[in-house]
């Protein structure tokens, strides 16, 4: 058997593949769109990232359900309108739910019969962390901090201002009723107070009031300086106090930590780690006010706890404010999320092959694909094993200036949307799917349950010990090749067809480089 004769058997059997590959191809697509896999597999994925060994138990599974029912989850999850959409998807549904009947499965999307197949990193972060009310203890812990430096700033004033008084006496001008002094620590306790309610309403940030608050303890403490006399004896002691009282306010304080909040409400041992004052305060506000907030945080499954816990740790070494620490918490959450979905990506598409390999499998039963009888078939039939190549060159020179290269397998990842190349992919297909069925009018193939081929199958079978053996041999080479996808087989034709070619010629070759 020489090499030309070998390249055409190849040829041959490699626009067979190709064609097969197609209708594969599109068969596990429409079973994955019907079946929703994508939309299942990412459920589930998310519900193992969240709960861990834990995602059977019906508490976790209802809180990953209440994750789902975010605002920001449903908005993704989008569905065609029209008659004609709704009555597809009624079908789609009844299959659905016969599917489960069949298998006993649960429906991991719970009372909904769809969801997103697709989440944002930074759309994750941000539901995740609506759902568990962070941005409520954010909030809390925040308001605390700016009403606190307020109070505590305020007191130390009010008690070195009595403190004066109580060693001169009323002061007309500086100290007693209606003094000036008087006057301008009123106005400053409104301005704080002011600056507070800012915050706490929206209209300013955490740092911005607090920069705002010091700055008018600033101005009052320089103001107070200068109206203390020259002759007054307590002068000195007075104006070291507000000094100290000035380099403490431009100092500010020490905020209390997310991460230390999130580990008194979670019930870490408190032995282990040093906590603030000022975050335990903020667990007794939340437990007086908000106990629903506390309960849910206290009750997360374990493996988030530690999580999050972890998570908020990396978030406060990178930050240097509260308000930082929260945004920067939102980034490694979404990070967190991202690498967990490049790994379930990894898992749909090793399931995925499965599938493919299951489908190939059938199709070639169904069609009487058998390699070995397509082998034996091109190896002996000299017009047919012609009539194939020139309809494989055909279908090359038609489509392959626009096919990209992409990776052997079809299978999109579950959390990574459509990119453009893929959409490119998709058409340049359709252009192969439309070459094909033109070159298949005059080319017959050596597949089928005719007479003809089961009368040659059943003769070449008699060689072997166990006859029925070579049939399933050759249906699952075909299958295995098949469940390598159509991109994959174009390529290698286009590869086959150049050595048959012994190289493009000259002007090919200089126009495929100018496309480039």
């Amino acid at each position: 058997m020489g090499l030309p004769l070998v390249v055409e058997i190849a040829i041959g059997l490699v626009f067979v593949y190709l064609i097969l590959s197609l209708l594969t191809s599109e068969l596990q697509e429409l079973i994955a769109t019907i079946l929703q896999w994508r939309a299942e597999h990412l459920k589930k994925s998310i519900e193992t990232l969240l709960t861990g060994e834990y995602s059977k138990e019906l508490s976790y599974q209802k809180f990953v359900g209440e994750f789902y029912n975010s605002p920001l989850i449903r908005s993704l999850n989008h569905q065609a309108k029209g008659g004609f959409a709704e009555g597809f998807r009624r079908i789609a549904n009844g299959i659905i739910v016969l599917f489960r009947q069949v298998t006993r499965s649960r429906n991991v999307f719970g009372q909904q019969t769809s969801a997103p197949s697709y989440i944002p990193p930074d759309t994750f972060s941000v539901a995740l962390l609506q759902t568990l009310n962070l941005n409520q203890l954010n909030q809390t812990i925040s308001e605390i901090t700016a009403q606190r430096f307020r109070d505590e700033s305020l007191d130390a004033l009010r008690d070195i201002l009595e403190d004066l008084r109580m060693s001169l006496g009323d002061d007309p001008f500086s100290l007693g009723e209606g003094s000036l002094m008087e006057k301008e620590f009123k106005k400053l306790e409104v301005n704080l107070d002011h600056s507070v309610n800012d915050f706490i309403g929206g209209r300013a940030s955490l740092s911005a009031s607090l920069n705002h608050i010091a700055e008018q303890l600033t101005l009052f403490i320089d103001n107070a300086d200068a109206l203390l006399s020259d002759e007054n004896h307590c002068k000195e002691v007075i104006r070291r106090r507000l000094l100290y009282l000035k380099r403490g306010i431009a100092r500010k304080h020490a905020e209390p930590t997310l991460t230390e909040v999130l580990r008194l409400i979670m019930a870490e041992d408190p032995r282990n780690h040093r906590f603030s004052p000022w975050a335990a305060e903020v667990v007794e506000h939340l437990n007086r006010e908000s106990p629903e907030l506390v309960q849910t945080i206290a009750t997360l499954p374990t493996p988030l706890k530690q999580n999050l816990l972890s998570l908020a740790h990396q978030a406060r070494t990178k930050a240097n404010s509260l308000e930082d620490e929260f945004r920067q918490l939102e980034r490694e959450v979404a990070n967190w999320f991202n690498q967990s979905m490049e790994r379930a990506s990894g898992v749909y598409r090793r399931n995925a092959k499965g599938i493919a390999l299951l489908i190939g499998f059938l199709v070639a039963v169904l069609i009487n694909a058998d390699t070995l009888h397509m082998i034996d078939r091109l190896s002996r039939d000299t017009l047919l094993r012609t009539t194939m190549t020139q309809a494989a060159q055909a279908t090359r020179s038609t489509t392959a200036p626009t096919l990209p290269t992409l990776p052997n397998s079809e299978v999109t990842d579950t959390a990574v949307p459509t990119s453009e190349p893929a959409r490119n992919m998709q058409t340049s297909l359709t252009e192969v799917r439309d070459a094909v069925n033109q070159a298949l009018d005059d080319v017959p193939l050596p597949i089928g349950w005719s007479e003809a081929n089961r009368t040659v199958q059943q003769r070449d079978s008699q060689t072997w010990a166990v006859p029925i053996l070579r049939p399933i041999i050759g249906w699952t080479i075909t299958g295995i090749a098949l469940s390598m996808g159509s991109t994959f087989w174009f390529d290698i034709l286009s590869r086959v067809i150049r050595v048959r070619s012994t190289g493009d010629k000259p002007e090919e070759t200089k126009k495929r480089e100018e496309e480039q």
